[in-house]
């Protein structure tokens, strides 16, 4: 073990020293600690740098990082044999938990639902949907024990329920609301900033690399795309990002088939229901396959649910491929659960998955401006209706 480490740190510091050149398209040498937001991914605070690569915030002797600089290295390298044309360097990523925060308390489209029913200033949920938000709220900050009685009120809340009726442009602007809300359990970041900054940089340096980056998530679709604004989605556009879609129609169309009815040119595509397929598992393999039409040559999960997603770029077997998971293990910076980390971990070893710690891979999560806080009660209000009034 203690020679593996030695190798990997021997290959990472000769990555870094640019003695492997990561070939065409790769990032200039960038001097330690030097701040790279130059306009591009908003990294928060002055995080440590790789030259060569440009990657923020990674730490030096992680192997993930190494074997997967290695693998972009050569898979840009005219010269390699393991040569990536640019039309098929597909990296996929989930989105809670991979690329943004899932622990403040929960999924982002879940919390932002719950703020909808209970605390949106300017909107009275039906009943049902308050009551049950209002106890998957103190589930989720109390531990609060939960049973599920109305099952439809469950669905109706995971899915559309508070939103149907809505306009995309009229649900975008409630997105961005619930952005500008401070995250529970952190000082010094709101909703809209809660990436995890080593990724970012990721995601930044593949694409300069030639790669094309979709998301694949659980998430709603519409939701993540606005969650993106101004953070990924000059890397990752809007039509790039896979998820759980909502269903819509006509504003004047009632209950008529689309198929038989002509939208009117005053009319509006309004929200009206969800998909019952949410993106998950086998459904994330499945969307890859209608929306990219090839396998990718990367994932990137946190979850069981992302297995799927990496099986199916481990099976492109006209370049081969990697699949990274990451491990919330990190208490320190971030509410992680070591035990579960390590048996997840264990899983991900058995299945041919790389690991990256967000403890030991990361030098840091979200900025070293955000500090966990003592599980204050959130501040759910935005001022907007407030002011509207």
């Amino acid at each position: 073990m203690k020679k593996k480490r030695l190798c990997v740190l021997i290959l990472t510091l000769t990555m870094v020293l640019g003695v492997l050149s990561p070939g065409a398209g790769a990032t200039a040498l960038i001097a330690r600690n030097e701040n790279v937001s130059d306009g591009c991914l908003p990294l928060k605070g002055n995080l440590h740098l790789l030259p060569a690569t440009g990657l923020a915030g990674w730490s030096a002797d992680s192997e993930a990082l190494a074997s997967l600089v290695q693998f972009v290295s050569e898979s840009i390298d005219e010269s390699h044999e393991s040569y990536i044309p640019p039309e098929d360097r597909i990296a996929v990523f989930d989105f809670d938990g991979t690329l943004y925060g899932e622990r403040f308390p929960t999924s982002f489209n879940l919390w932002f639902n719950g703020w909808r029913a209970l605390h949106c200033e300017d909107y009275d949920a039906p009943e049902r949907l308050k009551v049950y938000a209002a106890q998957k709220e103190a589930q989720l900050l109390y531990g609060t024990e939960f049973r599920i009685l109305d099952t439809d009120a469950q669905m109706l809340f995971n899915g559309s329920g508070l939103f149907e009726g809505l306009t995309r442009e009229e649900y975008t602007a409630l997105v961005r609301r619930f952005k500008e809300l401070p995250v529970w359990g952190f000082e010094g970041m709101t909703y809209g900033e809660g990436y995890f900054q080593p990724m970012l940089s990721l995601v930044r340096y593949l694409h300069e690399n030639g790669y094309s980056i979709y998301i694949c998530s659980g998430s709603d679709r519409d939701a993540t795309r606005v969650m993106t604004e101004g953070t990924l989605d000059q890397y990752i556009p809007a039509d790039h990002v896979i998820g759980t879609d909502f269903l819509y129609k006509a504003s004047g169309q009632g209950d008529r088939n689309g198929s038989a009815y002509t939208m009117g040119k005053d009319e509006k595509l309004i929200i009206s229901g969800c998909s019952d397929e949410r993106t998950v598992k086998t459904n994330k393999a499945i969307a890859m396959q209608r929306e990219i039409g090839k396998h990718p040559v990367l994932a990137f999960g946190n979850s069981s649910g992302d297995f799927s997603m990496a099986d199916y770029a481990l099976q492109n077997t006209q370049y081969g491929g990697q699949a990274y998971m990451l491990l919330c293990d990190d208490t320190e910076r971030d509410y992680g659960d070591a035990e579960a980390a390590a048996n997840f971990a264990a899983r991900c070893e058995a299945s041919g998955y790389h690991t990256v710690s967000m403890r030991d891979d990361f030098l840091t999560i979200y900025g070293e401006q955000v500090h966990k806080s003592d599980h204050p009660a959130p501040d759910f209000s935005d001022g907007e209706a407030a002011a509207a009034a």
